[in-house]
């Protein structure tokens, strides 16, 4: 067995001790994983999960034109049992509950009929009528909304559940059929449900919304888009590779190499473990793009080779001798750009580099252990004319790459002009980017959740979800309640550019109602909350935590746009956050939340007032819930971009340092990759793009793709000049040499990254056309600027220091 062969069976045997670890790799749907255990912001959602067991809330939503009648009532009822009784569903609270409450709130109504929700004359019909608007029915009682409290720890197969049971709640409707939803999930609890068949005017309309619901969604498009990405990819690159090399051994090795560092790359996350995140189900795409690269560089070589006169055995040694140094360090800078993501505050962004940077190694290693074999295995011939063709095109697009080189180091003027107006229009364009903050954006905006979600923002006044978590005492009191009424004031006095709190609830208002009872206002308040603690269970303890010593927490629900500008919804939980700081920092908030332990908790104000800690980190007033992760996750990566930026450059300068053996030369390479990037993202601010989770990766990642182009060039160049040819001759015929590979290797990443902007994940779908957007000009510049600044900054003494390396 000679020893290519033998390095082929050693790949085999790799590949056969690593699949079945890779089959162990699994999606991590949760929120949770993508923030540092010690993250102040998640700290505080932990926080609102473990004091209020847990913060998932799904609402169905669905219009009825009869909701404030007894039918209406009545179907409410239904529906709120069979979702009731999904497993995973802690509890409900809709119309149908409200109004059983009514009635146990008032005793002596059993003198009167029975009165409804929404019967006029009834002062705590109405009470409960205005706090819940927004949250179970719609102000003009044209909706009804079931708000379903999960479990902590519930599985995926109750938002799954949900869905399916607002799926065939909708076509129930559609067939004059309303409340016919569940069998088979009411059969997971061996309960039997009512069918309402009898209303004459059933809903029109049912809609799913809520976190969890976005969260579970947004998942299930990622994990499909994973599988369609890596499909598309792999086959349209295939072709790619059949149409410009004409030969199918370099199909095959671009096969192989994927499907090897794939599998190679998700057994080591495995042993390492790590899962597949919200961002790295593009794994196969990412990994197609850089094996398709490195073998159109072997490709083109061999077949140059080839043309050149030489057998098979002397193309295949020469082509993978010039090419496996300028491969390698290829490699180790993509491998560098993607691990400067690992320094990353998120968790899915800080794995998905490091997966992607073993991966690059792993690219690297499969073309050492298969290519030998397979470009000595025997080849199919195409038509002879179709041959001709293809060196013809390749022999013009070397001239060309030669041509537009030798302009632009004869143009120094221009090409200085050049560089200069992608630096103006970066720093002009960079200015203007805002940030994505809202989660559905990441949706297509004419996908169903979206549509939902505006629905719901219409006609229940904001879908986003947030919440304030403040210190009470054991036992609440009217002072305490008072407090607690006069900071809801505060919070929905607020407005930012228009905007303000849809909605402030809290068990202060629902205590503000249980007294206009003749009976309840002869209660202290905390008596007519345990009552309420009895009538409406679920409200109650979703609101108030347990006591703990001589305090507990209680909770503000506040509401708000889901779709505010990143400006606004930024400073909306600001000033949120600084006026419950400044409400619960306040003496007579002290005196009340806490009595037992007020000057404590004044010496610990004084303590983080002169530490200038964050509003929301505060001991006794936080602000949180999924709005507010939410808009921290995109901040925080637009922040961690810039980090990653500079680490991944000052990786790769020291890589190309390393594998020129010259600082001078590192430092050329290095600077005219770095104006696409900006010139790219200048770009998304000029034409109104917003900076996603997609956008906010690409500054790091492009400048490894980009660099790879350089790296050939320089390889070229240094040969050239160790041959003695002048600087711009060396820098000419390098151009002539890569132009072909790279114009054909940028054709795959363009095609390749391209396939990437049909996801439906918006962050997906930007990320694929940023970074195809940056390699297209990175092409430009590899080809103009970089031989124009080498040459420029060059001398006939210059040599490279140690010309083996590169």
């Amino acid at each position: 067995m000679t020893f290519r062969w033998l390095l082929f069976a050693s790949g085999v045997v790799l590949f056969g001790l690593a699949f079945p670890a890779s089959r162990q790799i699994q999606l991590e749907r949760s929120i949770d994983a993508m923030f540092p255990a010690a993250d102040p912001t998640f700290l505080a959602y932990r926080e609102l999960q473990e004091q209020f067991g847990g913060n998932a809330v799904v609402m169905l939503v669905y219009q009825d034109s009869e909701l404030t009648e007894d039918a209406g009532i009545e179907r409410n009822r239904v529906l709120s049992a069979q979702i009731a009784a999904i497993p995973g569903v802690k509890g409900v609270l809709s119309p149908s509950v409200l109004n059983d409450a009514i009635s146990k709130l008032q005793p002596l109504s059993i003198l009167n009929n029975e009165p409804t929700l929404f019967r006029p004359g009834n002062r705590i019909a109405e009470g409960l009528d205005e706090i819940f608007a927004g949250y179970t029915h719609s102000e003009d009682h044209s909706h009804a909304a079931i708000v379903a409290i999960l479990e902590p720890e519930h599985p995926p197969q109750t938002v799954e559940n949900l869905k399916r049971f607002a799926t065939q709640l909708q076509n129930a409707t559609t067939t004059q059929n309303p409340a016919t939803p569940t069998n088979q999930l009411a059969a997971t609890k061996q309960a039997t449900l009512v069918n309402v068949n009898d209303s004459e005017t059933p809903p029109r309309r049912a809609l799913l919304v809520g976190e969890p619901v976005l969260v579970h969604d947004g998942f299930a498009l990622i994990e499909k888009d994973g599988v369609k990405l890596a499909t598309t990819t792999v086959l349209l690159l295939s072709v790619v590779v059949l149409l410009t090399l004409l030969d199918l051994r370099f199909v095959a090795m671009s096969i192989i190499l994927i499907l090897w560092a794939t599998v190679v790359t998700q057994a080591c996350m495995v042993l390492i473990g790590s899962n597949l995140s919200i961002v790295s189900t593009i794994l196969t795409a990412i990994i197609t793009v850089i094996a398709v690269t490195a073998v159109l560089h072997l490709g083109v070589r061999f077949r140059n080779a080839k043309s050149r006169g030489h057998d098979q055995r002397t193309a295949t040694t020469d082509s993978i001798a010039l090419l496996i140094l300028p491969i390698f360090w290829t490699c180790m800078t993509d491998a560098a750009g993607f691990a400067a993501l690992s320094i990353s505050q998120i968790l899915p962004i800080r794995e998905f580099g490091i997966m992607i940077a073993i991966s690059a190694l792993a690219v690297c290693a499969a073309i050492i252990l298969f290519s030998p074999a397979i470009m000595m295995l025997p080849g199919v011939r195409f038509h002879h004319q179709l041959d001709n063709l293809q060196q013809h095109f390749s022999r013009i697009l070397r001239r060309q790459c030669m041509r537009v080189a030798d302009l632009a180091i004869r143009s120094p003027r221009g090409c200085m002009i050049a560089a200069a107006s992608m630096i103006m229009f970066a720093a002009i364009g960079m200015g203007r980017a805002e940030t994505e903050t809202s989660f559905l954006n990441n949706f297509d905006p004419n996908s169903s959740v979206v549509s939902d979600y505006q629905e719901v923002e219409t006609e229940l006044g904001g879908a986003g979800v947030w919440d304030v978590i403040v210190d009470a005492p054991t036992e609440l009191n009217e002072p305490y309640l008072k407090q607690v009424r006069n900071l809801e004031s505060k919070l929905r006095s607020i407005k930012i550019n228009g905007e303000g709190l849809t909605k402030v609830l809290s068990l202060a208002d629902a205590d503000d109602v249980a007294r206009r009872s003749t009976f309840s206002a002869l209660l202290s308040p905390s008596s007519r909350l345990s009552a309420m603690s009895v009538v409406m269970p679920v409200f109650y303890d979703a609101l108030l935590s347990q006591p703990e010593k001589d305090h507990r927490k209680l909770r503000i629900m506040l509401r708000s746009r889901e779709q505010l500008d990143a400006p606004t919804k930024t400073a909306m939980i600001k000033e949120v956050q600084r006026v419950v700081t400044e409400h619960v920092s306040s003496q007579k908030w002290v005196n009340v939340a806490r009595p037992s332990q007020r000057d404590a908790i004044q010496a610990d104000q004084v303590q983080h007032q002169n530490q200038h800690h964050t509003p929301n980190a505060h001991p006794t007033g936080i602000v949180t819930g999924y709005y507010v992760i939410m808009a921290d996750l995109i901040n925080q990566l637009v922040h961690d971009q810039w980090r990653c930026f500079v680490i991944s450059s000052i990786l790769i300068l020291l890589l190309l340092w390393f594998a020129t053996g010259t600082l001078r030369l590192a430092v050329v390479a290095l600077i005219p990759n770095i104006l696409p990037v900006f010139v790219v993202l200048a770009l998304v601010g000029i034409t109104g793009g917003k900076i996603n989770m997609g956008a906010a990766m690409i500054a790091a990642v492009s400048v490894g793709l980009s660099i790879d182009g350089s790296v050939h060039f320089l390889s070229g160049y240094q040969r050239a000049r160790l041959r003695k040819h002048t600087a711009q001759t060396s820098a000419r015929h390098a151009a002539g040499r890569i132009g072909v590979p790279l114009l054909l290797a940028t054709a795959a990443l363009i095609a390749g990254f391209g396939v990437m902007a049909t996801s439906e994940f918006a962050p997906t779908a930007t990320f694929g056309i940023l970074v195809a957007s940056t390699l297209s000009i990175g092409t430009v510049v590899n080809l103009t600027l970089l031989p124009a600044f080498i040459v420029w900054t060059s001398s006939s003494g210059h040599r490279p220091a140690n010309p083996s390396k590169c």
